[in-house]
């Protein structure tokens, strides 16, 4: 056990030795004597005070003492900890859109997986395993990877006071891909006083092959929308985006929970369930982050944006025209911009240009490849963290500390109540 404060305990000792003492002086009346004659008394009041050296109100220096040791010790704060250990181990495993397989990145943690180390999961944001057994399986994400909350939430845990090791190791397996850094990282990683291992696994694909799923009343030779992908160089093979031209099944929504993109782009209005919109009009353009597509499209609905989703284009008026919405580890983009399979929109180099930002994997564009200047900012050099360098860093709190303070609130209130009749006692023996 240790102490954020032992000072506290030095006050708290000193206060109740001085409580003690006052309890030692009890301030008493003598006794009232019969004088056989009246020539005996003095000329002055005959009553006195004398001090004798004896305890008075036992139970109430009880109460004072108690009020006094909870309060010291919850504010000397003791921590619990785990026998003391040359070095402590903090494993981050990268469970991002990153990775390549999930399981190597398991496997790869297991190897330097010891008994009581700290393992953190992280994509986005960065949580704590509750034990060796959860990293078993820990789920896969369709969210993008970030370094910075990695580093920080290691940063936290070595910071929590909790650690009792002299040294702490930080283990990242991650593919430190380029898109996982950001301005944040290099700042953060100066706050990790060592060096840090990494332990690189393999990124995954950024591939945007297309597979397509048209619907029974379509052929794909007629379809403009696919003529103009098949165009633009996506295959119909398996691949991180499903283009669905009809409603969208309750296949193509596992498949994106599963981490794949669906492409709800509706040939036609039977093939929405979409409200339609009051004025059917024509706009002149539609836009995206990646490029403009200028020309009469028809606009027939009004979609609405789902829960937690994104505007990916909008038309010329600024109304939305693409959406995306999350779905598990992917996500389902709506696509309310009808194309005339009697006209050369799909097939202009400026369709290929607009569709860019809708072909992209969930969340983006991904820049996967491991990226060697991040790999050696995370490592950095040197030995290995110290306990007390992080421990700095953060105030530590006991979580007995609020229950002590609040119990010697509550023995104050006690022996607030107990004085009275002890000054009842006192005041009935003057009178005596």
């Amino acid at each position: 056990m240790t102490w954020l404060v032992p000072s506290a305990l030095v006050v708290g000792t000193a206060a109740a030795l001085l409580v003690v003492a006052i309890h030692f002086i009890a301030r008493g009346r003598p006794r009232p004597e019969i004088l056989p004659t009246a020539r005996f008394v003095p000329s002055r009041a005959a009553r006195a005070q004398a001090r004798t050296v004896a305890f008075s109100d036992v139970a109430l220096l009880i109460v004072r003492l108690a009020a006094i040791a909870a309060i010291a010790i919850g504010v000397a704060g003791p921590l619990f900890v785990r026998s003391r250990a040359d070095i402590a181990r903090i494993i981050v495993v990268d469970r991002s859109r990153d990775v390549g397989s999930i399981r190597e990145a398991i496997d790869s943690a297991r190897v330097y997986l010891r008994p009581n180390d700290i393992i953190l999961a992280f994509d986005s944001a960065a949580t704590r395993l509750p034990s060796a057994g959860a990293l078993r399986s820990p789920a896969a994400t369709g969210a993008r990877g970030s370094l910075s909350a990695a580093l920080a939430a290691a940063v936290r845990v070595a910071a929590s006071g909790r650690i009792a090791a002299d040294s702490i190791q930080l283990i990242v397996v991650s593919p430190v891909s380029e898109e996982e850094r950001d301005s944040a990282t290099s700042v953060i990683r100066t706050v990790w006083p060592g060096r840090v291992r990494v332990v690189p696994i393999t990124a995954s694909a950024s591939s945007t092959a297309l597979q397509v799923a048209l619907p029974n009343s379509a052929s794909g030779a007629d379809d403009p929308v696919v003529a103009g992908l098949g165009l633009a160089g996506y295959a119909r093979s398996a691949g991180d985006v499903r283009l669905v031209r009809g409603r969208v099944s309750a296949a193509d929504t596992a498949w994106a929970r599963a981490g794949g993109a669906v492409l709800h782009w509706p040939a036609s209005d039977s093939a929405a369930l979409w409200p339609k919109r009051a004025t059917i009009d024509a706009v002149g353009g539609v836009a995206s982050a990646t490029g403009v597509l200028v020309a009469r499209l028809p606009r027939l609905w009004s979609p609405s944006i789902a829960a937690g989703g994104t505007v990916l284009a909008r038309w010329v008026d600024g109304e939305p025209a693409a959406s995306e919405h999350p779905v598990g580890a992917g996500c389902i983009r709506d696509v309310s911009v009808l194309v005339d399979p009697a006209s050369d929109v799909a097939l202009r180099p400026s369709f290929v240009h607009f569709v860019a930002a809708l072909v992209a994997p969930c969340g983006g564009a991904r820049a996967t490849t491991p990226s060697a200047d991040a790999m050696r900012l995370v490592a950095g050099a040197g030995p290995l963290a110290a306990t007390d360098a992080l421990r700095g860093r953060e105030s530590s709190t006991s979580p007995v500390t609020p229950w002590l303070v609040a119990l010697g609130v509550l023995l104050l209130l006690v022996e607030l109540v107990a004085r009275r009749p002890a000054r009842r006692r006192a005041h009935i023996g003057e009178l005596a």
